[in-house]
C-alpha cells in the first residue's frame, strides 16, 4: 500500500495546493492521500485562523477524490488535534504515526521545492528520509536545476527523493490573504468551498501586521 501525505497550514487551502497534490499523486499513484493541516507549525508564527476552520476549508481536497492517481483522499485533524493537547507538530512524529496506523506501507511526503532547499533545517529530517520518499513539486517557475542539485546532496543514491512533474502555480496563501484583505475575491485561485467558508466567516477582511517567519536556528524549532 502506498500512503501519500501532504501537510500544510493550509490559510487558506488554494488552487495551488490541489494543483500540487494533484502532480504528487500523478507521480507515485497512492492508494491513499493523506491531507493534513497543521496545528501551530514550529516554523511559522501561529495561525491567526481558527484551526476548526483551516480544517473545514481543506475539505476542498475531498474533490480530488476519483481522480486519475487519488482514488482515495482523506483530510486528517490528527495535527490539529496534536497542537489543541499541548504538543508541538514535527513532520517525522506525524510520518511516525501513519508507520503505525497502515504497518508496511510505503510512506510518501509531498513537499514544495522552497522546503526541499531548506529540509536540513528540519528536525530529524535523517529519520523523515527513512521513513518516507520525498515527492517534490515545484513551486517557482524554472527552479529545475536547483532542485536537481539539492535532491542530490540530500539523497545521493537518487532513491529517497522523487521529483514530480507540474505547471507552477505561483500563488501563496500569504499573497491571497493581503489580496482578500484588499476586497480583492480571489475567485481564480480559490476553490468555491473555501470562499463559502471565508464569506461565511468573514475571514481575511483585515489587513494583518507585518511578521516575519520564524527561521529555523536550532533543530528543536524546525518543522
Amino acid at each position: 500500500m502506498k500512503v501519500l501525505l501532504y501537510g500544510g497550514t493550509f490559510d487558506p487551502p488554494h488552487n495551488g495546493h490541489l494543483n500540487n497534490l494533484r502532480a504528487a499523486a500523478g507521480r507515485v499513484l497512492p492508494d491513499l492521500a493523506v491531507v493534513m493541516p497543521a496545528g501551530v507549525p514550529p516554523h511559522k508564527a501561529a495561525s491567526a485562523t481558527p484551526a476548526a476552520l483551516r480544517l473545514e476549508m481543506c475539505r476542498c481536497f475531498a474533490g480530488l477524490q476519483g481522480l486519475p492517481g487519488l482514488p482515495r483522499v482523506t483530510v486528517s485533524d490528527w495535527e490539529i488535534r496534536q497542537a489543541a493537547q499541548g504538543r508541538r507538530n514535527y513532520t517525522v512524529l506525524t510520518l511516525e504515526m501513519l508507520a503505525r496506523a497502515w504497518p508496511g506501507a510505503t510512506l510518501y511526503l509531498t513537499v514544495g521545492s522552497d522546503m526541499l532547499e531548506t529540509f536540513r533545517e528540519w528536525y530529524r529530517w535523517q529519520d523523515i528520509l527513512q521513513l518516507a520518499r520525498l515527492v517534490v513539486v515545484s513551486r517557482r517557475i524554472g527552479d529545475d536545476g536547483t532542485l536537481h542539485e539539492a535532491a542530490r546532496s540530500l539523497d545521493p543514491a537518487g532513491s529517497h527523493i522523487l521529483l514530480a512533474p507540474v505547471e507552477a502555480l505561483p500563488m501563496a496563501s500569504s499573497e491571497l490573504r493581503r489580496r482578500l484583505a484588499a476586497g480583492q475575491d480571489c475567485a481564480a485561485a480559490l476553490p468555491e468551498s473555501v470562499r463559502a467558508v471565508i464569506r461565511r466567516e468573514g475571514l481575511y477582511a483585515a489587513p494583518e501586521p507585518p511578521e516575519q517567519p520564524r527561521r529555523c536556528i536550532h533543530p528543536d524549532a524546525c518543522p
